[in-house]
């Protein structure tokens, strides 16, 4: 599994328009290895919308950025609602629990997204320990979470949660 992290940051008069030109990325659940896709506005930084991707493989990913990305991309006109957009690959290295993220990209509430930078000599220990985190199972309100990593000693955490009330008591 493929997870795709995208951020852009929008100027609050475009924010809108950001929105609405999101609703034309409903075409991809017609591509190939598509599996979901969930998004929102950053509680921390409210001009930045940060996107999840969900995708079988990195060859379905490259086939849709190869065929369909540029034609789906132009219709939106997503392209002049944002200021900067950074879009990070990450290769899923294990699950939170027993659930795969991929059955609640639709169902999840909340969705809260974690990026680490770990030194090369440290990178064994933490893979082990996200590994022994998900396997201790799920906390209550979490539906799904999932671990991914990139060549370049970057991870990342995301889980799904039913409420946003349910996240916050974890938290605190």
């Amino acid at each position: 599994m493929l997870m795709k992290w995208i951020k852009c940051q929008v100027n609050e008069e475009n924010k809108r328009s950001f929105s609405k030109a999101q609703e034309g990325w409903g075409q991809l659940r017609h591509c190939a290895g598509f599996i979901g896709q969930i998004g929102g506005w950053n509680r921390n930084e409210p001009c930045e919308a940060g996107i999840l991707s969900v995708w079988k493989d990195l060859l379905c990913h490259q086939r849709f950025m190869q065929h369909q990305h540029d034609e789906i991309f132009a219709k939106s006109d997503q392209g002049s609602t944002y200021t900067n957009i950074s879009v990070d690959i990450f290769e899923s290295i294990s699950n939170i629990g027993t659930t795969d993220i991929t059955d609640f990209v639709d169902k999840g509430k909340l969705l809260r997204v974690a990026e680490y930078s770990v030194e090369n000599v440290k990178r064994d220990r933490f893979e082990q320990v996200l590994k022994d985190a998900g396997n201790r199972g799920m906390i209550p309100g979490m539906l799904s979470g999932a671990f991914g990593k990139r060549q370049n000693s970057r991870y990342l955490a995301a889980s799904l949660w039913d409420n946003e009330d349910s996240h916050q008591r974890i938290a605190d």
